[in-house]
């Protein structure tokens, strides 16, 4: 096996949440204060991290929270629905297999870190995961230094011998322009983005039982 370091999202690629959670708590969250969301709403936060998201909805909603405020309710709406979240086809033997393998897996993810724990624990596979990096900030996917900064903590030199693996067009879309192996993985969330998903990822699988192993 080529790869050796791997770089997993969460939502949407290990864990089917996209809709459940990522869709449905800024909704949520909404009408908790008598917002009616805006038809593009789910487009526009898609490809923000967890801060810019923040200021967006309070602004263009006219929430009464604080940035502290709102991170406090939206934990609290986001861990509710995370409770009815389960793992995507493939995975619990796709990690089985890379540990055999002696790779070396990080979760990079938008999520909050102690969030992401409690659904990989819950969900039995917080083990395989060496580390947890919040995708916030200067780390925002939609830029390079985070893919790199995990490969460079999981011992690798090589992008092209780590491989990321995504759902979203836009971080899939960054790993793959600086070097990155990438995998893609369809989600109902981002059924629109497929063709671009395609044309970025070195596979781009219905699901995790799909993957080639003798190319990676």
């Amino acid at each position: 096996m080529r790869c050796k370091q791997w770089i997993f999202d969460m939502d949407g690629t290990l864990t089917d949440s996209m809709t459940v959670v990522w869709r449905g708590a800024p909704l949520a969250l909404l009408q908790r204060y008598g917002r009616t969301p805006k038809a593009d709403l789910n487009d526009v936060l898609l490809t923000m991290g967890m801060a810019d998201g923040a200021r967006y909805l309070i602004r263009e909603y006219g929430l009464p929270l604080t940035e502290a405020e709102y991170y406090d309710v939206m934990r609290d709406v986001i861990a509710q629905l995370y409770e009815t979240v389960d793992l995507k086809p493939g995975v619990r033997t796709l990690l089985a297999k890379l540990q055999a393998e002696g790779a070396r897996l990080c979760l990079c993810s938008n999520t909050w870190s102690d969030q992401c724990r409690t659904v990989l624990t819950r969900l039995g596979i917080a083990d395989y995961f060496s580390f947890i990096v919040e995708a916030q900030g200067v780390l925002h996917k939609s830029r390079p230094e985070v893919f790199f900064e995990c490969m460079h903590r999981l011992g690798g030199a090589d992008p092209a011998a780590c491989a990321v693996c995504e759902d979203a067009i836009y971080a899939a879309s960054t790993a793959h322009k600086a070097g990155f192996t990438v995998l893609g993985v369809q989600d109902a969330a981002s059924a629109a983005d497929a063709p671009a998903m395609a044309q970025v990822c070195d596979q781009f699988l219905p699901d995790w039982t799909a993957l080639d192993w003798t190319t990676i």
